[in-house]
């Protein structure tokens, strides 16, 4: 477990900066980007000063449900995804998305734990054959550390996402009245397993192998 000053030392503050002041520079909603990207670190460590440049953990931006990092130190190219809690800017995810119904009975989305998160890797892991690893826990749970391997390449098609899906036993959710009409475009189903936000920005068609990877998918047991 990471203490939040071991975790801010970690980070390469003038990289930071330095991403926080481009967003600014470029006006409009990204200024509110800016904000938030600083709010996810610098509340989540608790204002303990950042590492000097050329520390571990490099900025790459701050998407979704996490802010991505550079793992600077690991063999091969390895991205660091932070999660944290509401509070401290990471949005009504929580420390991740997971699957419920609504108060139509859809099924929908709702805020999950940390403890679900992990899980919710598992379930990934066992469904898609790849995902995040563990690499730490922030102390008082006030961020989650996940390492994803980096793969080169382009994003897929929708075309090629669907090929994909229906070769690996998915079934697409779009015209289910099960699923929310605002999620099912993008939803998939196989016996318990829901896999849902599978869009262009979600997978990744490597450019050694040709293979299409699910990269950041929300994976969860269907509701009941």
């Amino acid at each position: 477990m990471l203490s939040r000053s071991e975790l801010a030392r970690l980070i390469d503050g003038p990289a930071l900066d330095r991403e926080i002041e481009r967003l600014g520079k470029m006006g409009g909603g990204w200024i509110n980007a800016a904000t938030v990207l600083s709010r996810r670190i610098n509340w989540t460590v608790d204002w303990a000063d950042l590492g000097t440049a050329g520390s571990r953990f490099r900025i790459v931006g701050s998407r979704g449900e996490a802010v991505i990092f550079w793992d600077d130190a690991a063999e091969s190219p390895t991205l660091v995804k932070l999660r944290g809690r509401e509070e401290n800017g990471y949005g009504s995810a929580g420390f991740g998305c997971i699957l419920t119904r609504d108060s139509h009975g859809r099924v929908a989305y709702a805020p999950g734990t940390l403890d679900q998160a992990l899980q919710r890797e598992r379930l990934s892991w066992e469904a898609l054959g790849f995902s995040c690893r563990l690499m730490d826990i922030i102390e008082e749970e006030a961020g989650l550390l996940l390492a994803q391997d980096f793969i080169e390449g382009t994003a897929p098609t929708e075309k090629e996402i669907h090929a994909y899906m229906i070769a690996h036993g998915w079934e697409w959710q779009r015209d289910s009245r099960e699923v929310s009409p605002t999620l099912a475009h993008h939803a998939w189903r196989r016996g318990d397993i829901g896999a849902f936000d599978a869009n262009e920005t979600n997978f990744i068609k490597a450019a050694a192998d040709g293979l299409i990877y699910p990269i950041d998918l929300i994976v969860w047991h269907w509701p009941q």
